[in-house]
């Protein structure tokens, strides 16, 4: 009876442990951090139209775009911003989790000092850090602390909504890669003048192993 009522008393601690760890099936409850383009001081009031060839409205990412793919980075492409823009900002978040601060999402992929000229960011950029950026296109960290593009990694069963950001602003940043989402916030404070994005879903498997060296889920 000893024996058995040790069992139990370790099934419910794990049970409750599990309880405590657990993430809910879709969006925690409450307001969720506010995105770059939802950041206060972004007062930019053109609308930039933002499509993906990888990554649709309400639609469910491939899985190759995610980390239990391949991570490749999604194809991007915009609308050209006011005749002010002198760069773009390009950024994957995830809202419905955040990094121990509730006021700061989940970042999976930060670009800025984007010329002016581009529309569009091809498919294939370096995936996971593997390889340097293009010219004209900084990396600022993603929340693997790596100066790259990382892919979601929702928990298991759980659906999360990935936002494609594009921001147009009147300024180049004076940042160096591998600024963090912090800075690049900080910087371009008041120097947004137009915006758009696409929200992507992403859908954790039943069951999720880490893949080596990753991060916790995100």
């Amino acid at each position: 009876m000893k024996a058995l009522a040790f069992s139990i008393a370790l099934l419910a601690s794990a049970g409750l442990a599990a309880v405590a760890t657990a993430q809910p099936p879709g969006p925690p409850p409450g307001p969720q951090p506010p995105n770059l383009i939802d950041m206060p001081g972004n007062t930019g009031k053109a609308h930039l139209t933002v499509t993906s060839t990888d990554i649709k409205m309400n639609t469910l990412i491939p899985q190759d775009n995610s980390a239990y793919g391949k991570s490749l980075s999604p194809q991007v492409s915009w609308t050209k911003g006011p005749a002010s823009t002198k760069s773009y900002v390009v950024a994957l978040e995830d809202a419905d989790a955040h990094t121990g601060n509730p006021d700061v999402p989940i970042t999976h992929w930060v670009a800025f000092n984007i010329p002016a000229s581009a529309t569009s960011l091809p498919g294939g950029l370096p995936p996971q850090g593997t390889a340097t950026a293009p010219a004209g296109f900084t990396f600022g960290k993603n929340i693997a602390r790596q100066n790259a593009y990382f892919g979601p990694r929702t928990p298991p069963k759980t659906t999360h909504h990935y936002h494609l950001e594009v921001l147009a602003l009147d300024t180049t940043l004076p940042l160096m890669e591998g600024a963090t989402r912090a800075e690049i916030a900080s910087a371009i404070n008041g120097h947004v003048v137009g915006t758009g994005e696409v929200v992507g879903l992403f859908t954790g498997p039943d069951t999720a192993p880490a893949p080596a060296g990753a991060p916790p889920a995100k």
